[in-house]
């Protein structure tokens, strides 16, 4: 152990797996850890655990996890996107909404409070609450539809990292980087 660092696993708390995709802290300071197997939520003292066994998580591989302004939990997982509330859990996946592809790498939220949506093989989508819209490479410049992940930068470009290269959106133009334009 390391002078000044505690170290959480599976041995010393209730973390479902050791291997941990995300950390989003919430207005209490609740860490939410997902991992490869469901969610753990961490006060500081306790811990408590959500999977599919005790919970509407749609996959229990949570890749993501972001916090809207209102406090709603959104989870990037292996079988959808969810949105928790603290009591209600609301899933949205390719059966029940305009969501393409059922595994969700990466969700972030922009400025005006729209989610944008990594996923593994169907591009990009942005959901405003109510409307979808889907970037592909069948009406977008986006190199590839396997999305890793998509972060937000102060001007609001969406930075999107594929297999294929990384692509800038400013919301209007695309910029692709990859090995043959960049170093």
């Amino acid at each position: 152990e390391y002078s000044g660092w505690t170290v959480y696993d599976t041995s010393n708390s209730s973390m479902t797996d050791n291997y941990v995709h995300s950390i989003a802290i919430d207005q209490n300071g609740y860490e939410w850890i997902g991992t490869w197997y469901g969610i753990a939520i961490f006060d500081g003292e306790n811990w408590a655990v959500y999977d599919t066994s005790n919970s509407d998580l749609p996959g229990n591989s949570v890749y993501s996890i972001t916090i809207d302004e209102s406090g709603n939990k959104w989870i990037a997982t292996s079988g959808g996107l969810a949105k928790f509330d603290g009591d209600n859990w609301t899933i949205y996946d390719t059966s029940n909404s305009k969501l393409p592809y059922d595994k969700i790498n990466s969700v972030t939220i922009d400025k005006n409070g729209d989610l944008w949506i990594a996923t593994w093989g169907g591009g990009i989508a942005k959901f405003d609450g109510v409307n979808w819209t889907i970037y592909d490479t069948s009406n977008s410049d986006l190199p590839g539809n396997a999305v890793y992940s998509i972060t937000i930068d102060q001007n609001e470009n969406k930075w999107i990292v594929t297999p294929w290269g990384i692509a800038k959106f400013d919301g209007v133009n695309w910029t692709i980087y990859d090995t043959s334009n960049s170093d």
